[in-house]
């Protein structure tokens, strides 16, 4: 069987933050919000939206105590990755801009910011990801050390997404990706639950022979369908999420 990977989607696993609630207290002696007046982004006050978010810590505020510290570090601290991140305006707070983000609230807590730094082109770099075409059966290899021949392949027509760091550092093998069970080719209309998608890896040679890159529309469909990415999105620094186009930011 291929391997589960990772990939930075938005598919359906994680929950709602604002579902949460917060579990302890802050052990600091700056728990208090000491901060600038409020910037808003437009003069009706109306939200607006950032993109969406993977790995970006939030900080969380009871009426001005801080009662979760946005720890690079935490993962409990993240925000989740199916809300689109959205905001009022920013203000300084100890001398950092953040964005004011309510979808990231906790309950029982009043307000959520994200640090600005984290909605630059600096994190919304996806030229590490290509979506590729299958034009012939091509056997593709279990993930594992020993790259092991389980009988799993990709046959004509199916839509892969390639790892280009793979490419870029001349690996033996391509790193791929499909949303794919073992065989079955997405024909039984199954699709992987949460973050992740079976990969399989490709040998170089059959890559090059076999594999072209899709088109500039077509999708590579996560959870469902509701999500996909297109080489065009990438380009963007985004993907599609119901049908909306969003840029996607990640540490």
């Amino acid at each position: 069987m291929f391997k589960n990977k990772l990939v930075k989607t938005l598919a359906a696993a994680t929950f709602a933050v604002i579902g949460m609630g917060v579990t302890g207290t802050v052990n600091s002696s700056n728990t208090t919000v000491q901060a600038s007046v409020f910037h808003y982004l437009r003069k009706d006050h109306k939200l607006v939206t950032l993109g969406l978010g993977e790995n970006l810590p939030v900080r969380n505020y009871t009426h001005g105590k801080l009662v979760q510290k946005d720890d690079p570090k935490d993962e409990n601290t993240y925000c989740d990755t199916i809300t689109p991140l959205k905001t009022r305006g920013w203000k300084y707070i100890n001398g950092t801009k953040y964005y004011s983000i309510p979808s990231q609230r906790h309950i029982g807590t009043t307000s959520a910011y994200i640090a600005a730094k984290y909605f630059t082109k600096k994190y919304n770099d996806m030229s590490y990801l290509t979506v590729y075409r299958v034009n012939h059966k091509i056997k593709a290899l279990a993930d594992d050390m020993q790259n092991t021949d389980d009988g799993a392949w990709y046959g004509k027509g199916d839509i892969i997404l390639v790892n280009n760091f793979s490419l870029w550092n001349h690996n033996k093998y391509v790193d791929t990706i499909t949303p794919m069970q073992d065989g079955k080719h997405n024909k039984d209309g199954w699709f992987t639950p949460q973050e992740a998608n079976f990969g399989g890896e490709l040998k170089l040679s059959d890559f090059k022979k076999y594999c072209s890159k899709a088109g500039k529309n077509v999708r590579f469909l996560i959870d469902h369908g509701d999500e996909w990415y297109t080489n065009s999105s990438l380009a963007r620094g985004g993907m599609y999420h119901k049908g909306h186009f969003y840029k996607v930011y990640s540490r």
